[in-house]
Order: C-alpha cells, then sequence, then structure tokens
C-alpha cells in the first residue's frame, strides 16, 4: 500500500490530482494524503496557545469536502484513505519530519497547479516538494481542465482517460 502526498490549497482543482495516483497504481490500494503547508506563528503569544489543528479546520471549504467525499466514493476500490494533513513549517528538515511520520512513498508535484494561498499563513510548498528526497510522481490536470479558472465538483466526475 503506498502512501501518497499531494499538495493543496482546499481547491478542488487540487483534488484532480487523485486521478493520476490511481492510474498510476491501478493495482495497489493507495493512502492518499492532501497537505496544507503553513507557516509557524512568529509572535510570542501565538507561538504560547498554538495547537496543532486549533483554527486550520475553518480552511478546509465545504467544496472541498464534497469533493473529497466524490473521490472516495468514486474510486472505492482504489483508495483506501483519504485525508488532509496540516504542515506546520518552512524547512527541509520539518518536512522531511513530516514525511516520515506519515509514511510518505511518493509524492505528487503538479506541474500546473495554480496555488491561491487560503490564509495569510499558508503558503505554496512546491520548493520543499521538489527539494524532498521521495520519489516524485509528476502530475497534470487532464486535457481541457488545464484552463478552466476555477474548477467545480462535477469536473471530479469526469474521467482522466
Amino acid at each position: 500500500m503506498k502512501n501518497v502526498l499531494i499538495p493543496t490549497d482546499f481547491s478542488i482543482r487540487s483534488l484532480g490530482y487523485v486521478h493520476n495516483v490511481v492510474s498510476q497504481y491501478p493495482d495497489e490500494l493507495v493512502n492518499v494524503i492532501f497537505v496544507h503547508a503553513l507557516r509557524m506563528p512568529d509572535s510570542i503569544f501565538d507561538l504560547v496557545t498554538f495547537t496543532r489543528n486549533s483554527r486550520h479546520i475553518e480552511l478546509i471549504t465545504a467544496d472541498f469536502k464534497d469533493g473529497c467525499e466524490i473521490i472516495r466514493n468514486k474510486y472505492a476500490s482504489s483508495i483506501h484513505q483519504l485525508k488532509v494533513e496540516f504542515f506546520h513549517g518552512d524547512t527541509g528538515v520539518a518536512f522531511k519530519n513530516f514525511c516520515l511520520a506519515n509514511n510518505i512513498d511518493v509524492i505528487v508535484e503538479p506541474s500546473d497547479l495554480e496555488y491561491n494561498a487560503p490564509s495569510k499563513r499558508s503558503y505554496n510548498p512546491g520548493k520543499l516538494l521538489s527539494r524532498a528526497k521521495l520519489p516524485k510522481l509528476a502530475a497534470t490536470l487532464a486535457g481541457s481542465r488545464k484552463v478552466v479558472v476555477k474548477a467545480t465538483i462535477s469536473s471530479l466526475l469526469l474521467t482522466s482517460e
């Protein structure tokens, strides 16, 4: 069973990369871990009151949750688990430890992800992903979906063939 990490900004568009993962591992169950990167708090008060998922759950939109449910149902025979994790930090060592803690086998590197930070502490983890010493799966969205500015939940139902 492979543990596959996919970066997300909680857009429906980022859910589309699951099609690539499932097609890459057709005969194997996969655990899909969507990771959202957040910078650590920079004030002493925020650090003292910091808890791992304290205020970040609200970043996950209702559309993203619905999209995850559609993906789970569509690929029920291929996906063992689909979850969201928050990565707190911005160093290579912290990211390496995050990957070790989550037993990551493969990192999806979207070449066409238009990352829109949903909060002021969110950031695009592209540099950390590319420097990580784990196997990478280059992924792009299929054909005409590249030109779509804002993907919809119905686009998740389209096959990536």
